[in-house]
Parts: structure tokens; C-alpha cells; sequence
């Protein structure tokens, strides 16, 4: 009995086992799962299943994308169904083209007229009877959208376990973003098409869901097969740079391997752009190579720095983004010249340059930073991905950037936050011309040149209401009406000797306020002057006197003297004589000697000296006054050793 019982299992398990291989062969989509749960590499295959699929834009990335994927064998009908209905009820249908590439056919299927911020659903196609799950994206929003989040990253090239497990952590923790880029060197030779198809393997995940923009890096190798593999827009020259908005931002893709010189015009004429938009409020660069760098082996982009930083300087770039060097590193704002601004870190309200940031912890191996330049204190080694969220704030009128740097930890545990700051544009700025921090001003109270520039993030937004300044005591206000002016005497009066804090205010009709404040120095306290030589009532001859004038003063101008309070002023800088031209012409007489001394705020002191000049004196007065002040204090010293010495012989 047992005996036939254990056949009759044995028959059921097996014809269980044939159906169930029926069903998987000819009913795939019956046992399959969430796309989004596994690593793209574990799709069985056939040679033509679809693999490494990859949404990028060619043309405004809320109206249309490209969707592109790869087979080892070519396919009849290469397709993309796809709907707003999760169940592609519309069964709307774009036709791929497709291009042999060493081997590989690459597919792609432009899809038109889509709707801005919307899911579509989608399935890509070998043929009727090989075909990926349904996947879906979400386009970018329109320019007038309040928020915006998007990644960074670069430097993919070498480690697949690296990159690909990246790529993991950023769709379990910010699968919400609305695209990404990618700052170059995707892969380790450009020109090994199978790299290219393992890379896409390597991020499906985040490719098949999220648009993705890319440039060129050096281990692209120029000839490569990007440019086969990644649609790009074209608005530059053959997509090698170009430029794009979504939302309230402008990005601009340069590329720093191939030539410059018509990239330079095509970029002024970009931003110059970009600068008249009124819905741009934002302005983000990328690039591969940075323009300055902190490794000892390779020097910064001269060019760039004479030919494209004053630009980004003149029509106000926000975020300046490269990879190459492997690791993540921040500068403080920043010009050209590398002069920074300091004062703050990680909070920055409408900064007057942009900032330069180096991600290049994609899957790359790591370096080492080997030089700590002064302008980017913010680094660390690591593989790596940046958060940038974009939020506007109708209420208060401000546009907020909150900039988040992630790292993975080698055992590819729980990421953890690296460096994070937050950028805020206001309506308007106050930017203070003259008085400049720490000048030094007098009993006078300073001139100032004050402009308030309107920054209209949106064109309701700010409407100038006050304005005014603080003298050291916010209690006391001193509004002001014209760009020009002094500041009140009185005021200033009633700040004494010392630091003097400057703060001048505007407010919009919502209340916000906004400032801008320097710091000088005031100096009411006049030269002080001690005459050593001569003493008063001394009589020469025919021999100039000598003088011995000790000055304390910190900002010393000008010394001079006079003679009788003439209107005559003889200059000296050190100490020496009367002149003796001068003295040659003066009868006999007494005569009173005026040495000034003021500082360069024109605080002013004197002293007097009587003196006679008179015939038949022989002029060794001051070789006697030396020989007594020698003999003086010989014999001060000599009386206090000795009476040190009688302490010593008591206490023994």
C-alpha cells in the first residue's frame, strides 16, 4: 500500500514539475516580480532580452524621453508600449531604431508628446514573444514647479560590486528623485562596448526608472561608443556639451576633453540666456575634470579658469559639479582667484560666488586627497552620491537648496551623511559699496554708497518697504532714503574710541529683512608727544639745536614743527635737527619750537619748547646733556646694585 502510494507521488511531482516548466517557458510574466527588487544582472537570458535599460532626453525632458536598451542578437521587433494605465490599456507604441555596435544592438524608441510630472507605464519589446515587465518613469515637472530633487554622481568606472551596490542605496533611500546626472568617466575604456553593457546591467535599477543625463570623461576615450549608447541633447555641438532646464533650474553640461574655444562662446551665449529667464533661478554646471585641484599630480585647468570661471561669475552659476579626482570634496564660495568667503559653511544666504564640488566616488577606486587647499576644507574619501533638493517658498519669497552628501561604508551598510549645506536666495540683497570693513575713521562720521539689488526670483516677488542702519545699538534706528549719504553725526558721536559695527537694513512689504554689515575702526584719540630734547630755556649759538621726540601713536601720518606758530611747516621723520638753513636766517632771540604729530585720521597734537638763540654760546649742549643723562643713570644703577649687595650680606 505504501509501496503505491509513493509511486502515485512520484507521478503527480513529475507531471507538477512539467507544467510548471510549460508555464514558465511560454507564460514568463506569470512568475514575475517587482523590476525594482533585483539587480538588473539576474535576467535569465537568451541573447535577446532586452538589458540595461536607460531613459534619457533628448528634446525638454517633460515632453519627451528616449528609451534605450541592448541585446546580444538582433531582434524583429524591437518596441516600447506605453500608458498612463498601469495595464497599458492605451497600448500606445513607438517603433526602436537600432545600431550594431562591435556586436551589441542598441535600441532605441523616442517617445513624443508626453505630459509634464506624469507616471507612464511602460514595456519594452524584442519581439511578441520576448519582452521585459512593465516598468514605469515619472517626467521631470514644469519650470514653475516649487520643488526639484535630483543625484549626482561620477567616476563609475572600474568596480562593478561598487557601483552597483551604490546604485542600491540610492533607490532604497531617494527613489523620489526626478533625474540624475552623472559627471563623467562611466566606464574604464569607452572604446569596449561590452563595458558600456555592463555598466547599464550595473544600474538598471536606477536607469529603467529615473532620466538620466551624462558627459564625457577622459576614460571615455573621444572615439569611443558614448554618444551610440547615451542620447543626449543636442543643443550644443553632436551632444558633446549642452544644456537643459527642469523646473527653476539651469544646467549646463561642458566638456573639458574635447576643444574649448567654441564651447567658451557657445557657453557665454548659454548663460547669458539662462540670465534673462525669469523662471530660472537656479544655475548648476557639470563637467568631468575640475578646474581646480587639490592633487599634487595634476594641476588646474589654467584656461578654464581665465576663460570660463569669470563667467560663471559674471551671469551668477550656483554649483559648479566635476568628478576625476576620487573622492568628494566642497569649496567655500569662491572667484577665480581662489579668493573665498569663510564665514560660513554650511548655511549660506545669496553667496556672491558659486561653489566648486568634486564627486568622484562612483565606483572608481578611491584616492587620497594629498594637498588641504585653504578654499575646500570639506573632503572625504569614499564611495559616494549627492541629494539635491530645491524647494520654493511662496510666503516668505525665497528659494531654498539643500545639498546632501551620502557615503557607503565599505561593508555596504546603512549610508551615512557626509557634509550637507543649505543655500537660500531672498528677494533682495544689500550690498554695501563704501564704507569697506575695517577702514579707520575720526570725529568725522564716514560717507556711505549703499545699493539694494532686487533679485525678483519670481516676478511677484519683493516689494521694497524701508530701509535703514544700526550704529552699534540696535535700538537706535537711522532710516535712509537715497543710496548716498552720511552717517549721523550724532550717532557716531556716541560711539567712543575703538570697533564701530555698521548694519544696514532693507524690508519687503512681507516683512522679510535683509542686511549687509561691516565693521570699522574709529579713532578719536590724538598723537601723544614726549619732548626729551631740547628742554625748554636751553640757549645755543650759531649751531642748529638737535631734537629727541618719542611719538605713541599706532596709525602715525605726518610730523612736523614749527617755529614762533608760523604758518611754515617743516617736516621730519626721525630724529635729527633743526634746519639748519633756517636757523642760519633767525636773529638772535628766543623762540618757541611747536612739534606736531597727527594720524591718518587727521587727529592732531603738539607740544612747546622755549628756547634762545644767542651770540658767543658755544654749542655743546647736547654733548653735555648726553654726558650728564650717561653720568645720571651710572649712578642710579651703581646706587641699586649696591643696595642689593647690603640686602645679601644682612640675610647671610
Amino acid at each position: 500500500m505504501n509501496s503505491n502510494l509513493d509511486k502515485k507521488t512520484i507521478k503527480y511531482f513529475i507531471l507538477a514539475v512539467i507544467l510548471l516548466i510549460s508555464l514558465i517557458k511560454f507564460n514568463p510574466q506569470i512568475f514575475s516580480h517587482d523590476i525594482e527588487a533585483e539587480n538588473m544582472l539576474e535576467i535569465s537570458d537568451n541573447g535577446f532580452t532586452p538589458k540595461g535599460i536607460r531613459i534619457t532626453a533628448e528634446e525638454p525632458p517633460n515632453q519627451s524621453v528616449v528609451i534605450s536598451w541592448y541585446t546580444e542578437g538582433e531582434t524583429s521587433e524591437p518596441k516600447v508600449i506605453y500608458s498612463k494605465d498601469s495595464l497599458l490599456a492605451d497600448n500606445l507604441t513607438e517603433t526602436a531604431t537600432v545600431n550594431n555596435v562591435d556586436g551589441t544592438y542598441i535600441y532605441n524608441a523616442y517617445l513624443p508628446n508626453l505630459e509634464a510630472n506624469t507616471t507612464y507605464f511602460y514595456q519594452v519589446y524584442s519581439n511578441a514573444s520576448i519582452y521585459r515587465d512593465i516598468l514605469n518613469f515619472t517626467t521631470t515637472p514644469n519650470r514653475t514647479t516649487n520643488n526639484l530633487k535630483f543625484l549626482l554622481f561620477g567616476d563609475s568606472r572600474t568596480q562593478r560590486e561598487q557601483r552597483s551596490e551604490l546604485v542600491k542605496k540610492v533607490m532604497e533611500n531617494f527613489s523620489d528623485i526626478d533625474f540624475f546626472i552623472h559627471t563623467g568617466d562611466i566606464v574604464e575604456d569607452g572604446t569596449i562596448q561590452s563595458q558600456w553593457d555592463a555598466y547599464f546591467d550595473d544600474i538598471e535599477l536606477l536607469s529603467q526608472k529615473i532620466l538620466g543625463y551624462f558627459i564625457e570623461g577622459n576614460h571615455e576615450r573621444l572615439n569611443g561608443n558614448m554618444y551610440e549608447n547615451i542620447p543626449l541633447p543636442s543643443n550644443g555641438i553632436n551632444s558633446f556639451y549642452y544644456s537643459f532646464n527642469i523646473g527653476p533650474v539651469n544646467f549646463i553640461g561642458l566638456n573639458t576633453e574635447r576643444d574649448r574655444t567654441v564651447q567658451t562662446s557657445w557657453l557665454e551665449a548659454e548663460l547669458q540666456k539662462a540670465e534673462q529667464d525669469n523662471d530660472t533661478l537656479w544655475k548648476c554646471v557639470y563637467m568631468h575634470q575640475p578646474i581646480f585641484n587639490s592633487r599634487s599630480n595634476r594641476d588646474d585647468l589654467t584656461d578654464l579658469i581665465s576663460d570660463w570661471c569669470p563667467l560663471f561669475e559674471q551671469y551668477n552659476v550656483d554649483l559648479i559639479f566635476a568628478g576625476h579626482n576620487h573622492y568628494y570634496e566642497r569649496s567655500y564660495p569662491m572667484d577665480h582667484l581662489k579668493a573665498f568667503d569663510d564665514s560660513s559653511s554650511y548655511a549660506f544666504e545669496n553667496p556672491s560666488n558659486p561653489m566648486y564640488i568634486i564627486t568622484g566616488g562612483a565606483g572608481a577606486p578611491l584616492y587620497v586627497r594629498d594637498t588641504e587647499p585653504d578654499y575646500a576644507p570639506f573632503y572625504n574619501s569614499s564611495y559616494h552620491f549627492i541629494i539635491i533638493d530645491i524647494n520654493l517658498d511662496d510666503i516668505k519669497e525665497k528659494a531654498i537648496l539643500t545639498f546632501e552628501t551620502w557615503a557607503m561604508p565599505e561593508d555596504y551598510s546603512n549610508i551615512y551623511l557626509i557634509d550637507n549645506m543649505t543655500i537660500i536666495k531672498r528677494g533682495a540683497s544689500v550690498n554695501i559699496h563704501n564704507p569697506l570693513d575695517s577702514c579707520l575713521y575720526g570725529q568725522n562720521s564716514p560717507e556711505f554708497n549703499v545699493s539694494i539689488e532686487e533679485f525678483k526670483l519670481k516676478p511677484n516677488w519683493f516689494t521694497l518697504n524701508s530701509t535703514w542702519y544700526e550704529i552699534n545699538n540696535p535700538s537706535i534706528k537711522y532710516p535712509f532714503y537715497t543710496s548716498t549719504g552720511k552717517i549721523n553725526q550724532d550717532g557716531w558721536d556716541l560711539i567712543g574710541n575703538g570697533t564701530i559695527g555698521i548694519t544696514f537694513f532693507a524690508n519687503d512689504s512681507l516683512g522679510n529683512v535683509y542686511s549687509s554689515g561691516v565693521t570699522l575702526r574709529k579713532d578719536i584719540i590724538a598723537p601723544n608727544l614726549m619732548l626729551d630734547y631740547p628742554q625748554s630755556n636751553l640757549e645755543f649759538g650759531d649751531i642748529a639745536p638737535d631734537f629727541i621726540i618719542y611719538i605713541d601713536e599706532i596709525n602715525l601720518d605726518k610730523t612736523w614743527y614749527t617755529i614762533n606758530i608760523s604758518l611754515t611747516q617743516y617736516f621730519f621723520y626721525e630724529n635729527s635737527s633743526i634746519d639748519q638753513n633756517v636757523w642760519n636766517n633767525l636773529p638772535y632771540g628766543i623762540y618757541r619750537i611747536r612739534f606736531y604729530a597727527n594720524d591718518t585720521v587727521n587727529n592732531t597734537s603738539f607740544i612747546d619748547v622755549l628756547i634762545e638763540k644767542k651770540e658767543n654760546i658755544t654749542d655743546s649742549e647736547p654733548e653735555s646733556y648726553f654726558i650728564f643723562t650717561i653720568i645720571y643713570y651710572s649712578v642710579f644703577s651703581l646706587g641699586i646694585i649696591l643696595a642689593v649687595f647690603k640686602i645679601n650680606r644682612k640675610n647671610r
